[in-house]
């Protein structure tokens, strides 16, 4: 009988960077992801996507019966496929969406790592576990929201280019493939995936002195391409609800970034947003000064020097537009991450190299290191009794773990030590952050769910709910499809829309715009705001 064929030590090599990639993401992501209800906007989506299911259009999503046209359908699709791969619309299911997408990002910043650097044994993961262990990475991948998906598409759309047009050098290919990834994060999140791959090729063609290849033919075909991608979905929809209206709600959406989004103003979102910036990506952060030493940037090979050039213009033009727009969060700059990654990689691989990290990198990570190590007994003592830690056995075996990384990190010197004891020192925050916060939330601070349940008990199963300007598709999603206390929840903007409506809810303010005789049948609280369940004659007609 033959022996199998042993497998070659560099495909060895690959697929057990792959698995620790895959292994570390599930295991800095999936802890108590099954805890707490819908945050932010994640509602939103997931009742989009059910509405399109329901519906079986796929075309426009619909939100409680209305078109909502401030974003393109393509996360919706994601959470589609999701759903149905899962015979299931959990919490859990939607959020599994961002996991997948952080760890395909991660894998592909790795691999296109790998095939640049060609850096010895398993190194070349580092790009990879840098992006999986970033705050402001870990904060979007585990909520079913569109930033992760978004941020995997811009990063494909940006780096492709890199890959095919400057180390395979084959042009037709780079343009083809890159605008193809940013025409479906266009039908993610409207135009800032172009103007992201744009801000790193332009400037990047600009310093090497060969900006005319902008108006090369493959460019124009990668063009063409992106036209009929983006065609594919925006005719169709266009002929449905008019091309004027979906163009004015994506550009509203910009609009409303020239306003501040605190009372600070603008000085103060000027002041805050790089502090935000240096906060949410924190430890790897502090490795941009290994850079400073004049023999790492002269010793490094021409692949590498381009792509931290790449990088650094991705960073360097994309920064400042959502430094100075007031209206702007620092997730809308998280497609650029995968530019900072690989400005982290490459000093903290070279430090791997030579078992050394620069002095001023160790100095801020024992600073770091040490103001945790403080902080975690002030904030067990505070939190004892607040977030109910006497008995959440995990988050106290957390606060171990973390203590003891958290000193490896501060008394840590070789690179070769203190780098792995860094990534596990962010997998013991995340996971003991997770275990305090999720259940708690999930126990005390569940509003919407408990909302929908208190509402459910005052409505006959399978009713039609009428929605009066409450605009809350948390609630939607927990009456209507975890719940499956309604049949249908219909938003309602005018008070002609009401007729026919036995049940509303609606608030407090609104209630004097109602014309028709109405009981209340119940009042709850849904984080800030008073939800007032009302019931109609049968068939209301207006006086």
């Amino acid at each position: 009988m033959k022996r199998p064929t042993p497998m070659p030590k560099t495909q060895k090599i690959l697929s057990a960077g792959i698995l620790l990639i895959i292994l570390y993401s599930l295991a800095i992501n999936l802890p108590f992801l099954w805890e707490r209800e819908f945050q932010g906007e994640a509602a939103r989506r997931a009742v989009a996507a059910l509405e399109m299911m329901e519906r079986g259009d796929y075309l426009i999503p619909y939100i409680e019966g209305r078109p909502y046209l401030l974003k393109p359908p393509g996360y919706n699709w994601v959470l589609i496929g999701f759903f149905k791969a899962f015979g299931s619309h959990s919490e859990f299911v939607a959020r599994l969406s961002s996991v997948t997408a952080a760890t395909l990002c991660a894998l592909f910043l790795a691999l296109l790592f790998r095939a640049v650097a060609q850096p010895p044994g398993l190194i070349w993961v580092l790009p990879g576990l840098v992006f999986l262990s970033i705050p402001e990475v870990l904060d979007k991948a585990c909520r079913a929201e569109i930033d992760m998906t978004y941020t995997l598409l811009v990063t494909l759309s940006v780096f492709s280019w890199f890959y095919l047009h400057e180390i395979r050098k084959r042009p037709y290919l780079a343009w083809t493939v890159t605008l193809a990834f940013s025409a479906l994060g266009t039908l993610t999140k409207t135009f800032q995936a172009p103007a992201f791959l744009y801000a790193a090729v332009g400037p990047y063609l600009l310093f090497k002195r060969r900006f005319r290849e902008i108006f090369s033919p493959a460019h124009l075909l990668g063009l063409i391409i992106y036209a009929g991608i983006f065609s594919l979905w925006f005719i169709p929809a266009a002929r449905r609800v008019g091309a004027e209206r979906i163009l004015s709600a994506w550009l509203g959406e910009y609009a409303g970034r020239q306003k501040p989004l605190s009372p600070s103003g603008f000085w103060g979102h000027f002041l805050t947003f790089p502090l935000e910036y240096f906060e949410g990506h924190l430890p790897w952060i502090l490795f941009l000064p290994g850079w400073l030493p004049r023999n790492l940037r002269e010793d490094l090979p021409f692949p590498v020097k381009d792509l931290a050039l790449y990088s650094l213009c991705l960073l360097a033009f994309s920064f400042p537009l959502y430094w100075i727009l007031p209206g702007t969060r620092l997730r809308y700059l998280l497609p650029a991450v995968g530019g900072l990654v690989y400005l982290l990689s490459v000093p903290l691989y070279r430090g791997w190299e030579r078992d050394r990290l620069p002095g001023v990198s160790l100095l801020a990570l024992r600073l770091l290191g040490g103001l945790i190590l403080i902080a975690l007994p002030l904030f067990v003592y505070i939190s004892w009794g607040r977030l109910h830690l006497r008995g959440n056995l995990w988050a106290l075996v957390g606060f171990l773990v973390v203590t003891s990384s958290g000193l490896l990190v501060f008394f840590g010197r070789r690179a070769r030590l203190l780098v792995p004891a860094l990534f596990f020192f962010v997998w013991a925050l995340k996971w003991t952050f997770a275990a305090v916060y999720f259940p708690y939330q999930e126990r005390f601070r569940n509003h919407y769910s408990q909302a929908a349940r208190k509402l459910a008990l005052h409505l006959p199963p399978g009713t039609l709910l009428c929605d009066y300007r409450l605009d809350t598709p948390h609630l939607t999603y927990y009456l209507k499809y975890k719940y499956r206390r309604i049949r249908h929840m219909r938003l309602t903007k005018d008070v002609q829309s009401l007729k026919g409506c036995k049940y509303i809810i609606t608030t407090p303010e609104n209630l004097k715009d109602i014309p028709f005789k109405f009981k209340v049948l119940f009042k709850t609280k849904a984080r800030k705001t008073t939800v007032i369940l009302l019931e109609t004659h049968e068939t209301p007609g207006l006086q």
